[in-house]
């Protein structure tokens, strides 16, 4: 145990809101293990970021811990990402898909055991930019119909049902979006697809396998693109996605790259991490700064 550790948790307190309980517990958990515990709360979309932030200039923590989902822990990530400073994860969001990919226990004991024992290991996030402010992401960027699902989530749906809001969402919008096609050069060559998600893991929303292998411990990106347009297409790939087959599908191409730019004639929605950003065109690219984090070193 880590007798002394100085441990600061970024909550969202919109985040997942039956974890109110195991994150009282895993803050207790620390408190016996010997850590000192300060609590943050944010209280609007970036702030975990600007937080995460003061708490380095005060110098006052071994440890910053983000307690959210995916959305939260990249806020605190691009903060944190090329510096020495060690970072936490307590899973308390809807998909929480990170936590799945690097296997961070969701039992509060468990992960105040894993983050006092000082196990570590490095990943390395993606940094997307449109015509704003770089923003990096851990998990994946999705460019047309997810992100399209993203953009139209209502907040209030979202935090009374969680991850059932995505699925009336997208029910909705199957009947509204139009299918663009999308203009993708990956490493200078060129495709054309209905909708693209750049992974740098193998899981999309939650436990599901959008593809093979991962890539959160190396620079680098699967870029997955749907190669037909329409409903009955997009279906298809959820139901792939449901089964784990979506790198077996005819239509699916599946490409590793590192720089990796989407245009489109009329522009098409983006998201990262489950959160929006904003619409085409957009360039993905390796942030190139290190993220240390509290994992075992064999996730």
């Amino acid at each position: 145990m880590a007798e002394g550790m100085r441990a600061c948790i970024i909550v969202n307190p919109t985040a997942g809101r039956r974890r109110r309980a195991p994150l009282a517990r895993f803050i207790a958990a620390l408190r016996a293990g010997g850590a000192s515990v300060q609590v943050l709360a944010t209280r609007h979309a970036g702030h975990a970021e600007e937080l995460a932030r003061q708490v380095m200039r005060d110098g006052t923590t071994d440890c910053i811990i983000a307690a959210g989902g995916d959305g939260t822990i990249a806020e605190v990530a691009q903060a944190i990402a090329g510096t020495p400073q060690r970072m936490g994860i307590f899973p308390a969001g809807s998909a929480n898909v990170l936590a799945r990919e690097l296997a961070i226990p969701f039992a509060p004991e468990t992960a105040a055991r894993l983050i006092l024992s000082g196990a570590g290991t490095t990943i390395w996030p993606g940094v997307v930019e449109d015509a704003g402010r770089p923003r990096l992401f851990v998990q994946m960027a999705g460019i047309g119909f997810d992100a399209c699902v993203v953009h139209w989530l209502p907040a209030l749906l979202k935090r009374m049902v969680g991850r059932t809001a995505y699925v009336l969402t997208m029910l909705g919008a199957a009947l509204r979006y139009r299918f663009t096609t999308l203009d993708v050069r990956v490493d200078g060559n060129a495709y054309r697809a209905h909708g693209v998600v750049v992974s740098k893991g193998r899981l999309y929303g939650g436990r599901f396998v959008i593809c093979p292998h991962g890539m959160q411990h190396e620079a680098g990106f699967r870029v997955i693109m749907l190669e037909t347009a329409g409903v009955l297409a997009t279906l298809r790939m959820g139901c792939a996605l449901l089964l784990g087959r979506v790198a077996h599908m005819r239509d699916v191409r599946i490409v590793t790259g590192r720089c990796v730019d989407v245009h489109a004639a009329t522009p098409v929605p983006v998201q990262v991490d489950g959160d929006v950003l904003g619409m085409t065109p957009v360039r993905i690219r390796d942030a190139g700064r290190p993220l240390r984090l509290a994992v075992g070193r064999d996730a």
